[in-house]
């Protein structure tokens, strides 16, 4: 696989998905798939979601014989762990009327809001 380099420059690309959205993988192999989205990298245009392009990572423990206090913290075995879908992949899915849309952009009570394309309504948590 190698290494991911950054396509954009930081601070420059505004990416429509944020941590904590609920998300539809829209394109390649967790097609259909919906998770919670737990970090995004808006430099590389990656979202990780929860249980979304699960990858299963084969790892030793770490020196069992060295440091036996890292050992017993570190797994050891086959790991399966989501990795990072391409932004373009996904699409967010609307609380209030729970579809699939795409993201508009507005204000509302003098602030920028998310605005679901289908029923109108906000996606950003008001908390």
């Amino acid at each position: 696989m190698g290494q991911a380099r950054k396509r954009n420059i930081a601070g420059q690309f505004g990416c429509h998905v944020k941590k904590g959205d609920t998300v539809k993988v829209i394109a390649g192999r967790s097609l259909g798939d919906q998770g919670r989205v737990v970090n995004v990298d808006p430099q590389r245009e990656r979202a990780v979601v929860e249980g979304c392009n699960l990858i299963t990572k084969h790892q030793r423990s770490a020196g069992a014989g060295r440091n036996p206090a890292a050992a017993a913290r570190q797994q050891s075995g086959r790991i399966e762990k989501p990795s990072p879908v391409h932004v373009s992949n996904l699409q967010v899915v609307c609380p209030s009327c729970s579809a699939p849309t795409r993201v508009a952009h507005g204000e509302a009570g003098g602030q920028k809001v998310r605005l679901c394309k289908k029923c109108g309504q906000s996606l950003d948590r008001t908390e």
